[in-house]
Order: structure tokens, then C-alpha cells, then sequence
């Protein structure tokens, strides 16, 4: 009987050393590094949404062919194409297109992939690409089957969405903009311009710095509760 109890102890010990070991283990693996580099690799930033009337609206699937990079306009299209000849994973017999809109600070370029990539490999693509200076940002792109523009008219065969830096927010009161500027430097984020005609809406812009991407922030503003509407700049790009 004596047997008996020391071998059910050993066990137990057995067990409890197990679990401990699992724990450890699974602890150090979501831990960082003491560089400060996160040892999980397998991070998806893409976001499918943004808020309509209160409720998610659909934007699409992740594309996994195409990404969108922004550059300001202070850099010409010589510049611009020299940069992208430097970017290794996109096709550089892709023949992409430089957009540019009316007093909009950013020149935009949808980008081929060499080899279509998964949410986690873009999400380390979009991290590098924003490390250099040139970049404004870089952005995820959506698939979509509608490749006409806002009044009607087709665009081309093929199209993808994305969204810009900026996003626009309507406040309750445009005369007590507290919430505003404390949510702006919260998200380190930017106030463009207040709308001279509708003067409760407000322009704001994601940088590299703020807490996330123009969809990440103008979702974070919603949110909030603060806000009566919080909209991304959500476009239309051809791609042939």
C-alpha cells in the first residue's frame, strides 16, 4: 500500500513538473526579446471593415497580389520610380500607375506582389516599406468586382479598394472640440481642417507615428462613442 502511494505521488509530481514546463514554454514564446522584437511572428493587421449607421460594412478580402504605397508629393515620379526598382517582393515588370488627386498631400502607387503573400507576410512587408523616409504609408488592398467610379463610369477590367491616410469625423458640437483634441493626441494622430461648409466635420490624418493606419483610426474614433460619425477615405484604383 506504501508502493502504492509513493508511486501515484510520483506521478503527480510527474504531471506538475509537465505543466509547468507547458507554461513556461508557452510564456516565453509571447515574450519579446531583450532587443525588444517580438518573437511572434504570425501577426494579421488587416482590417475588413469600417462602421456605416453604427453597424461593421464589409470592405472585402484581403488581396494577397497587390499593396498600396503612398509618397508625398514634395518627391517627383523619377524618385518615386527609382525607389519602387528597390522594393525586392514587388514584380517590377508590373506596369503601375502614379495617382495623383487635387490637393491631396500624397501621391498614391498600387504595387504587384512578385508572388501572391499571405496577411502575415504583408503585414511584415507593410512594417519594412514604412521604415524608409520616402514612405507615407503603406496599406493593405481589397478585392472587389465593382470597377466603376462614383458616377457610373468604368474604370477598367480590373480594380482593388484601399483607403487613404485621411479620415473624417463628425463631432456633436462643433463649438466644444474637446473630445477632438484629446483624441488626436491620444492617437497621435493630425487635424487637417475643419469642413467650411459642414462645419461638424473634420479632416484628421493618420501618420506612421499615430496609433494605426487611417481604417484602424477612423474605426478607433467610432468607437469611442464621442463621435456622431467617423469615416475612412475609402478609394478606387485601376489596375489595367
Amino acid at each position: 500500500m506504501k508502493a502504492s502511494c509513493t508511486n501515484i505521488k510520483t506521478t503527480n509530481s510527474i504531471v506538475r513538473n509537465y505543466i509547468l514546463i507547458v507554461i513556461i514554454g508557452t510564456f516565453l514564446i509571447s515574450c519579446s526579446n531583450d532587443d525588444g522584437t517580438n518573437l511572434d511572428q504570425n501577426s494579421c493587421d488587416f482590417i475588413n471593415f469600417k462602421y456605416y449607421n453604427g453597424a461593421k460594412d464589409i470592405l472585402g478580402d484581403m488581396s494577397n497580389e497587390f499593396i498600396l504605397i503612398a509618397i508625398d508629393t514634395s518627391f517627383n515620379d523619377n524618385e518615386i520610380e527609382k525607389f519602387i526598382a528597390t522594393i525586392d517582393v514587388v514584380d517590377q515588370n508590373y506596369d503601375y500607375t502614379v495617382q495623383t488627386i487635387a490637393k491631396y498631400k500624397f501621391k498614391e502607387i498600387p504595387l504587384k506582389f512578385n508572388t501572391s503573400k499571405s496577411c502575415e507576410e504583408i503585414t511584415e512587408i507593410i512594417s519594412d516599406l514604412n521604415k524608409n523616409e520616402i514612405i507615407s504609408y503603406t496599406h493593405f488592398t481589397m478585392d472587389t468586382n465593382d470597377c466603376n467610379n462614383a458616377i457610373w463610369e468604368s474604370m477598367g477590367d480590373l480594380c482593388i479598394n484601399s483607403y487613404g491616410s485621411s479620415f473624417f469625423v463628425k463631432v456633436f458640437d462643433e463649438n466644444d472640440l474637446s473630445d477632438l483634441t484629446q483624441m488626436v493626441s491620444e492617437t497621435k494622430t493630425e487635424l487637417v481642417e475643419q469642413n467650411q461648409f459642414m462645419e461638424k466635420w473634420f479632416e484628421l490624418r493618420a501618420t506612421k507615428k499615430s496609433n494605426g493606419d487611417g481604417l484602424a483610426m477612423a474605426n478607433y474614433f467610432h468607437e469611442s462613442g464621442l463621435f456622431e460619425y467617423s469615416e475612412p477615405d475609402i478609394s478606387k484604383y485601376p489596375l489595367e
